[in-house]
């Protein structure tokens, strides 16, 4: 089958991770994907969709994707993105596009039980076309390098690493007042952030405020290879999100085997079970007693990272996603393309 994916992140991103990995799943089962940068309107994508000979297209986003797909006469598969459900789904007018797209699209894939429920909740009479795929997950971390020597932090030193792009519904500030006062009563503390920044005022914002005190570095955006090995040197990966949908993040370093300390959000409880495949955490307060945990209990860091481990291996595996997303395209490609389009593809 000849497939489009349009992909709306930029390299680095999580967006474009997953929409990445989709794609290589469906080419190793045997389809031809094409990932193309988001086009700028639904005529642009009509004349992609038809250079490629393109029998259905793939978007990350309900609302992003769903903006163009809504008016192209070829068949779609939509992945609910986090800001979908979690921001967009509270605007009326992105809500209408959304709805526009939903009703139309051949197929739609959740990542969690979570947004697998609230999408049935807004679009009822498309819940038989919803599907629960949870990603996959693999490592690939480059063993040369390390952010430790890099950052000069040595091996006793506690390296907490917040992998977040530098947007607010990150929180990437959530802890930084909270571990420069923990460092100053114990220099082994570090929080170093990673990421790829966004906006230029609040990358400012962030970069200031690792600058103000000690203990808090910005280390910029580190390649999924150099991440990975930075993740498992490190004593705990975080997550601060306000909100999240499965991040690729949490998923890597439980795969990896790394501790997680993640905020208690839905899209983080999907995968850390609090004090069983991870710590959860409501505030900085609490952030700070459960990373103290794993500096006063070695044994819980051990026992949360086999466990991580194993359910990431078992529950994420690449081939439960890659024949899901095969069964998927191959049914829907059959259904009817329903609504108004404008564009013959």
């Amino acid at each position: 089958m000849r497939i489009v994916a349009v992909v709306h992140s930029p390299p680095g991103s999580g967006g474009h991770t997953t929409m990445s990995r989709v794609a290589g799943q469906l080419r190793a089962a045997g389809h031809a994907v094409t990932v193309v940068p988001a086009p700028h309107d639904a005529a642009e994508l009509a004349t992609t969709a038809d250079r490629y000979g393109a029998e259905l297209l793939v978007g990350s986003h309900a609302y992003l994707s769903g903006r163009l797909f809504q008016d192209v006469r070829v068949p779609s598969v939509i992945m609910f993105g986090g800001t979908d459900l979690n921001e967009f789904a509270y605007d009326p007018e992105a809500l209408a596009v959304m709805t526009r797209a939903v009703r139309r699209a051949a197929g739609l894939v959740a990542f969690t039980p979570d947004f697998l429920d609230q999408g049935r909740r807004l679009w009822p009479e498309a819940a038989d076309r919803m599907r629960l795929i949870p990603q996959s997950v693999t490592g690939e971390p480059d063993l040369s390098y390390s952010l430790r020597a890099e950052l000069g932090i040595g091996d006793d030193g506690v390296l907490l690493l917040l992998p977040a792009g530098l947007r607010p519904v990150k929180d990437p500030l959530l802890l930084i007042d909270e571990v420069q006062r923990w460092h100053r009563e114990d220099p082994r503390v570090h929080l170093v952030v990673t990421g790829m920044e966004y906006d230029e005022m609040f990358t400012g914002i962030v970069r200031r405020r690792c600058a103000r005190g000690p203990g808090v570095r910005y280390a910029g955006l580190l390649s999924r290879p150099r991440l990975h090995a930075a993740m498992l040197e490190a004593t705990a990966v975080l997550n601060t999100s306000q909100s999240e949908c499965m991040p690729n993040a949490v998923l890597e370093a439980m795969w990896l085997g790394t501790p997680v300390i993640a905020r208690d959000v839905p899209g983080n409880t999907c995968l850390v079970r609090h004090d069983d495949t991870g710590l959860l955490f409501t505030d900085p307060a609490g952030f700070r007693e459960q990373a103290g945990r794993l500096l006063t209990e070695p044994r819980l860091r051990t026992r949360l990272g086999v466990q991580a481990r194993a359910y990431a291996w078992e529950a994420h595996a690449p081939q439960l996603e890659q024949d899901a997303y095969d069964e998927l395209v191959r049914a829907v490609v059959t259904a009817p393309v329903t609504g108004v389009s404008q564009y013959a593809g």
